[in-house]
């Protein structure tokens, strides 16, 4: 038999089978330190609970104590990923810089406010650690790459990656789905915004019609002209409120439309007549951009007529002839 003490088995090689899986002494130190990183999130949640929980247990203790007596309890406890991204968040490795961009992005997909930068960093962060066992796992099960770990290893830090970046991408979808809302409905608002100024309306008061006129058939456009019309009461500068609207949206038309409006503003000039001839040329671009997308049709529609049309007719069409020279052939003596 030899020498087969348990060290020597173990410093050869480690091996332990479940199903398919086959663990090297490298994949159990990737699963120990996977197990190690999730272990230390665990324990760093379970403090910043403990926290809340004693805070919690001292404030019923002095309600108890002052017989029934209502004392404020501050805000209330927020779910654990929010108060992961929130400490995250106070971090240095996450500047102001960087979390001013954040928030601008999650201004433009329609989402407000410090906790949503709260979820959107605990989600990257969540994700960035998820996907390291599961690809490890997916890596194991398909049997890839065992003869190169170092390849593994990249494969496994690109998923951490992907992870990371996952939420930044959904982020930008959701952007680019509201802006899509937003630029399809300012033709509509445009319009009431004439028809308002005509009506001897002012600009505070127009906005905020348009807001309310627009709540069921266009509800982003209807969102940014109400923030909007709240913010010129609030601000001194009631034109810094137009360029908010310009910057969290970010779409050039609307910016076409803030920039009128601060001339009206500014300057004095008609503010029906500058509307007017903005309503005509975002129309004409309307019209520009359909009849772009119309052109492109016949050569986006000929790869499918190649790839499915194409054979079936050939088929349809052969098909009779190629049967009709093998009846020829066969009657040949």
């Amino acid at each position: 038999m030899g020498d087969a003490s348990p060290a020597n088995i173990l410093s050869d090689h480690l091996v332990v089978r479940l199903g398919r899986l086959a663990f090297s002494s490298l994949d159990l130190g990737v699963v120990i330190v996977a197990v190690a990183v999730a272990l230390a999130s665990a324990f760093a949640l379970w403090r910043i609970g403990d926290r809340e929980d004693r805070h919690k247990r001292l404030l019923r203790a002095l309600r108890s104590h002052a017989h029934r007596r209502s004392y404020p309890t501050g805000t209330q406890r927020q779910p654990w990923y929010l108060q992961l991204g929130t400490q995250i968040a106070s971090m240095r490795i996450i500047g102001v810089a960087k979390q001013q961009s954040l928030l601008a992005a999650l201004a433009a997909a329609g989402l407000r406010g410090h906790g949503h930068l709260s979820a959107l960093i605990a989600g990257k962060v969540c994700t960035g650690i998820l996907l390291v066992p599961l690809g490890w796992l997916f890596i194991e099960w398909q049997r890839l790459f065992v003869a190169w770990p170092v390849l593994r290893l990249a494969l496994l830090t690109a998923a951490c990656i992907f992870g990371w970046r996952l939420p930044d991408i959904i982020l930008r979808r959701l952007k680019a789905r509201r802006q899509l809302q937003i630029e399809n409905g300012l033709p509509d608002a445009l319009d009431l915004l004439v028809i308002c100024a005509e009506a001897g309306l002012s600009l505070d008061h127009a906005i905020e019609n348009v807001g309310r006129a627009l709540r069921r058939s266009s509800p982003e456009v209807a969102k940014e002209f109400t923030a909007t019309a709240a913010e010129m009461l609030v601000l001194p500068v009631r034109s810094r409120a137009l360029e908010n609207m310009a910057e969290r949206a970010g779409l050039a038309n609307l910016r076409s439309i803030v920039v009128t409006l601060i001339q009206s503003i500014e300057f004095g000039t008609s503010l029906s007549a500058s509307l007017r001839v903005l309503a005509t040329e975002m129309r004409a671009k309307s019209l520009a951009r359909f009849e772009e997308r119309a052109a492109r049709l016949p050569v986006l529609l000929t790869l499918p007529l190649m790839a499915f049309v194409l054979p079936s007719l050939m088929l349809v069409i052969g098909t009779p002839l190629v049967l009709h020279i093998v009846d020829m052939l066969a009657a040949t003596p």
